[in-house]
This record gives structure tokens, C-alpha cells and sequence, in this order.
């Protein structure tokens, strides 16, 4: 979203606990899943899916409220601090929790099968568990009650408040520079299989967020994984340059979008043409090495480069409306 965070209505969910201690299935085990029927995240938030969203901005008399962040917490194993692990940066969020048989969210308890309630919904979910920066609230600090109720609205202790926006800012700037090594772990850690189908990804709207005052496009690790899957995991700028074998057991290689997917000319695409840039057509398959040759070489060097993988790639990115001259492209860099 475009909206700076720190602006934003937030609440802190706390996962995992009572019931999930003992049987490890709770009405929460779907939040972090996109839903199979329209992808959307249904989300519970113990206990029993209510929600005082007056302390969100609603009026009394309202069902809902829009655009509120959900920032979702587990327990530190051995002590009273929680790790965040997920948010949503625009969520519904509804005062009474909602139970939809035709969402399939079902799980057994007390002998019998039940429909999972949830009262947030969302279209995306930051998920932070293998974001290799991790936050620990340390809830001895601001109060030993902290979580009792298994929520933290904002507003309440104002420097957790700063210091969560932080965190979760700088996670989203890591998410959207493609140079950054947590981007490219992320690439790396996503799971894809032989014979996965191209992404439509062009014609999906592009998602933005702001980090420190700028806006940024959040990229889709999982893009960018495919592009190398389908290259073969081997450098676009020459095939023969090797690398090493990362724990998926592939050739180590990186994601680079052609056209940059800077915000600039993510909205400029869309406008135009409805095409988003953070797409497969979009991003070659290239070794660091190369990699860094086209940001940081000389101009000699990276038209060198540019030339290379603007011929190899330029009839992709025709099939998807995204066509541009290699003048053009040059101009980006």
C-alpha cells in the first residue's frame, strides 16, 4: 500500500497460545494461507475471532473498519517475549467474528469437525518467519501483561510502536531492492518444481509500499524464482559462468528486472499499458558477478551487458506488451 505505516491504524495479534499449546490446532492455523476458493487471507485473532475495532477508529455502531495493519506475534520459547512473525499492511477488520462454511476452513476439535471463525481479511500477508532480521518484543519491558489478551492496539506504549514500525519498514525496503542480499535469500528459499506454468503476473495490479518517506514496489520473490527455474538456473549474459549450489541444490543464480522495477516506472507501466513490470518476462536469470556489472560497471561495460541480455529477452517482454527499444532501457541505467 502506499500509505506510510506509521499513519496507520495497527494492531498486535498474538498467535499460538491456549488452546494451540495442547493440540497445536486452533481456529488460527489458516491465517498465514492464501484461502483456495479467492486467495484472500482470512484471519483469526484469538480469542474467540472478536475484535474491539473502536480502538481502531470505528465508529460504535460500525461492522467493520478498512485499511488497518495486523501484525501477528508468537511466543518466544522460554520466556514472555514474542517474535513477530507476519503482518498485513490493509486489512477488514470486523467486530464479530465471522464463520463461511464455503471457505473450507475446517479443522477437528472436541471430537468433531468445526468451521473456523475469522474477522480479518486481506489481500496480501507479509510472511516474516524466515526473514533472517527477526524483532523480539520483550513484553517485561512495557507491561507483564502485555499479551493477556492476546492483542496490542496502538497507541498503548508508544515506543513499541516506533520501534515495530521500524522493523516492519525496514523489512519492506529489503523486500523491494532486488541488490539486497535478503532479496535474494528470499529468491533463493522459494519453492518451485519442474513443469511449473509462467506466472500471469503482468496482469496483476502492482503492490507498493513506503519505506522511510519513499514508495517502492513489493516484489514477488516467488517471480523471480520462476524466471530462474525456466532459465535453468544459468547466467542470461553467457551460460558458461558457474557459481556454486545453494541447499535447494540449484545453481546460484539471481533475479534481475530488466526494465527496473523502480516505482517510477511500475505506476508509468500499469498507467500506460496495464502491465506490471514485476513480472517473469521481466527478470533474466544472471550470476552475481554480472549481476553487479550491470549496476555498478562503467557505462562501456554496461551496455556491453544490457545489449546481451536486452536481445535475449526482448521477445518475452514483446509477448506481454511491455516491448521497448534498447535506447530506452539504456536510458533506465
Amino acid at each position: 500500500m502506499e500509505t506510510d505505516l506509521s499513519r496507520k491504524p495497527f494492531v498486535i495479534v498474538d498467535l499460538y497460545a491456549g488452546r494451540w499449546v495442547m493440540s497445536k490446532i486452533g481456529h488460527e492455523c489458516f491465517n498465514f494461507d492464501p484461502n483456495p476458493v479467492d486467495g484472500k487471507y482470512y484471519g483469526y485473532c484469538p480469542p474467540y475471532g472478536n475484535m474491539d475495532i473502536t480502538r481502531l477508529g470505528a465508529g460504535k455502531k460500525d461492522e467493520y473498519i478498512d485499511n488497518v495493519m495486523v501484525i501477528y506475534t508468537q511466543k518466544v520459547s522460554g520466556s514472555a517475549n514474542r517474535e513477530i512473525i507476519g503482518f498485513t499492511d490493509s486489512a477488514r477488520i470486523y467486530r464479530q467474528g465471522i464463520i463461511d462454511p464455503t471457505l473450507g476452513r475446517r479443522i477437528p476439535e472436541d471430537g468433531k469437525e468445526v468451521d473456523c471463525s475469522y474477522c480479518i481479511i486481506s489481500d496480501n500477508l507479509y510472511d516474516l518467519k524466515e526473514y533472517p532480521v527477526k524483532y523480539i518484543i520483550r513484553s517485561a519491558e512495557y507491561s507483564s501483561s502485555l499479551f493477556r489478551g492476546q492483542r496490542v492496539f496502538k497507541g498503548k506504549h508508544p515506543d513499541l510502536d516506533k520501534e515495530v514500525i521500524s522493523y516492519l519498514k525496514r523489512y519492506l525496503k529489503d523486500m523491494s531492492d532486488e541488490d539486497s542480499l535478503v532479496f535474494q535469500r528470499f529468491i533463493q528459499e522459494e519453492d518451485v518444481y519442474e513443469g511449473e506454468a509462467s506466472s500471469d503476473g503482468w496482469s496483476k495490479e502492482p503492490q507498493f509500499a513506503v519505506s522511510g518517506g519513499s514508495k517502492a514496489v513489493s516484489k514477488n520473490a516467488h517471480i523471480s524464482k520462476l524466471a530462474l527455474l525456466h532459465a535453468g538456473y544459468k547466467c542470461a549474459a553467457d551460460a558458461s559462468h558457474s557459481t556454486f549450489n545453494t541447499s535447494k541444490g540449484v545453481r546460484y543464480m539471481e533475479g534481475h528486472h530488466l526494465i527496473p522495477c523502480t516505482y517510477s516506472n511500475a505506476v508509468r507501466f500499469w498507467e500506460e499499458r496495464k502491465r506490471n513490470i514485476d513480472c517473469e518476462e521481466n527478470i533474466v536469470s544472471i550470476c552475481p558477478t554480472c549481476h553487479r556489472r550491470v549496476h555498478f560497471g562503467s557505462r562501456e561495460e554496461k551496455e556491453a551487458i544490457l545489449r546481451v541480455l536486452y536481445d535475449k529477452q526482448i521477445e518475452k517482454l514483446r509477448s506481454v506488451n511491455l516491448g521497448i527499444s534498447f535506447e530506452e532501457l539504456l536510458s533506465f541505467y
